[in-house]
């Protein structure tokens, strides 16, 4: 009997309807990588309101940047994610050795700077969309934001102004497990800078 030739094509992921299909063909990684992405996005969509007043919803997935969305103002924004952390290797000896649960405080002032202007050269460069309208979303993962923008000058923060990013935000996503949400930290425009409340201050973590 002859075997049958099996063909073989690239899975199209199911969308929901404000995404676009252009976007709808995905290896499982990226998938799954957007997946977590888009996770990651709902605590600052959520959180951006009760700081600026202003709702974002999504309205397509992308590459360069993350994602694009719609302000109630009508401002269409790009939205980049950039997570702040050890890597995996450092953290597990630091814990270790050390019982260091989160990066130290100075370190991770020092990496986040330099994460945002390597993203900077990265969104002057060709095929990012919205390269004069992108809001940078930096995740603290094992540090602590009220520690780190101790280290945060306001020289620190008027140099980090000057580049060409719309927005850029600082997000401490150490307090999600606890909270359900995350705190957020303007570093521009100038109007929204500094260390905001979440919208459960006052309450108790969650357990």
């Amino acid at each position: 009997m002859q075997k049958k030739e099996i063909a073989f094509c690239e899975l199209v992921k199911p969308t929901p309807k404000n995404i676009s299909r252009s976007d709808a063909i995905l290896s499982d990684q990226e998938y799954g990588k957007k997946l977590v992405e888009e996770m990651d996005l709902e605590p600052f969509l959520k959180e951006y309101e009760w700081v600026t007043g202003l709702a974002l919803q999504l309205v397509n997935r992308t590459e360069r940047p993350d994602f694009i969305i719609q302000r109630s103002d009508g401002t269409q924004l790009g939205v980049e994610l950039t997570k702040v952390m050890r890597d995996p290797e450092s953290a597990f000896w630091a814990r270790v050795l050390n019982g260091e649960e989160q990066a130290d405080p100075i370190d991770t002032a020092i990496h986040l700077q330099k994460l945002i202007y390597r993203k900077d050269i990265k969104r002057s460069g060709s095929g990012w969309t919205l390269p004069d309208r992108t809001v940078l979303v930096l995740q603290l993962m094992d540090s602590s934001i009220d520690q780190v923008v101790l280290f945060l000058d306001d020289q620190i923060i008027k140099e980090l102004n000057e580049t060409g990013f719309f927005e850029i935000w600082l997000t401490d996503y150490t307090i999600l497990d606890a909270f359900g949400t995350i705190q957020l930290y303007g570093i521009k425009p100038k109007r929204w800078q500094g260390l905001h409340s979440h919208s459960r201050t006052g309450n108790k973590p969650y357990g």
